[in-house]
């Protein structure tokens, strides 16, 4: 016999834009604080949720990620926010502070290999994509059974590339297609997560998606897309 499907909405935001965004550098789990440039996004995307219903903040360890979510916690008058390791941003090792140019220079075989067949590589010194996706599984499935009793939605602050893996999970896509995926900065995904027996799957919030497509405030073509 199954059990009962259990749903959770949980909607995901990238952080602000930092000094490294606007240089191109890859951040990883290095960590850059918000720039000026950055905390004003945060204040924009406080108003953006303002309506949203949330209740309850999850944010990467990560200061970026952190910061944005300490400003939004403050507008949105929500106290208290919880930090998971699981949600830090894809550990590119020995890539992170480098241009693309400087790291096209120091290893060029594997950025064309990124470039082709991001799941073929292992960053040196960090983790792979398949890696970065169980964690994010991991999380998941923990936070899709907490008690909602008003069902209001659950804030995520991650980072660019657990945004892309997630959307790829919720669209059955092979993490072949990370890099066609744009994740602007302060961007928000809506995703509800449905558990049953155990398993649970992320489903992207088409309405959300086709508004984000359509020329919303979060057009990604804008923006510097280095995590």
């Amino acid at each position: 016999m199954s059990s009962p499907i259990c749903r959770r909405t949980i909607i995901l935001a990238r952080h602000g834009q930092t000094k490294w965004n606007l240089d191109g550098r890859y951040q990883g789990r290095s960590d850059p604080a918000l720039c000026r440039t950055g905390r004003m996004e945060c204040v924009k995307l406080a108003e953006r949720l303002y309506r949203a219903g949330i209740r309850s903040i999850f944010t990467s360890p990560l200061s970026r990620a952190r910061q944005t979510a300490e400003i939004v916690a403050d507008r949105l008058r929500i106290g208290r926010i919880e930090n998971d390791p699981r949600l830090a941003e894809i550990h590119f090792g020995d890539w992170e502070g480098y241009t693309q140019t400087q790291v096209r220079q120091r290893w060029p075989e594997l950025l064309n290999l990124w470039k082709t067949a991001p799941d073929a590589v292992r960053f040196p010194g960090g983790e792979t994509l398949e890696e970065a996706r169980e964690r994010l599984r991991a999380f998941f499935k923990d936070i899709a059974t907490l008690s909602t009793p008003d069902a209001a939605p659950a804030l995520v602050v991650t980072h660019a590339g657990l945004i892309r893996l997630a959307v790829l999970a919720a669209q059955l896509q092979e993490v072949t297609g990370f890099r066609q995926i744009a994740v602007a900065p302060v961007s928000t995904w809506r995703f509800v997560l449905l558990t049953s027996n155990g398993i649970t799957v992320p489903l992207l919030d088409l309405t959300a998606a086709k508004a984000r497509a359509s020329g919303a405030p979060d057009n990604p073509s804008q923006f510097h897309q280095m995590s």
